[in-house]
């Protein structure tokens, strides 16, 4: 991890969630984000990310995953990680379009575009998933 995602943290959520349990992860991840400062398109951006990043957890790593929420002096950030059999090569990469007749790819291509920072990890393990987004002011 580097950049906005290292630093003292200040823990603000963790958990554990399916595929059910996703409507109310979004939620508590909008009121912790608003709590946090952002606001806004900003607010809008980091929700969408997060939820994107659970979706393909639950969708691509076995049906579970896990989400910690944190913030430091300059940003928002938050890790999803799942216990599935990892990502295929360039799945993750997420830096070019997805064409559009293509049924998947859109989720990571779009946190990267929304987040000011991202990193993963993937492996038989599963996969780790970084965002931060940086704090007004």
């Amino acid at each position: 991890m580097t950049g906005f995602l290292n630093g003292d943290r200040q823990s603000l959520l963790a958990c554990r969630f399916t595929h059910t349990d996703l409507p109310r992860l979004r939620h508590m991840v909008a009121w912790q984000a608003a709590r946090a400062g952002l606001a806004g398109m900003r607010w809008d951006d980091f929700v969408l990310a997060v939820h994107e990043g659970s979706v393909n957890a639950v969708g691509h790593g076995g049906g579970t995953g896990r989400l910690r929420l944190w913030r430091n002096e300059a940003a928002l950030c938050c890790q999803i990680s799942d216990d599935g059999p990892g990502a295929l090569a360039g799945r993750l990469d997420g830096t070019a379009v997805p064409e559009p007749d293509s049924t998947g790819g859109r989720g990571m291509w779009l946190i990267r575009q929304l987040a000011d920072e991202i990193t993963f990890a993937s492996g038989a393990e599963g996969t780790l998933l970084w965002i931060a987004f940086r704090l007004p002011g």
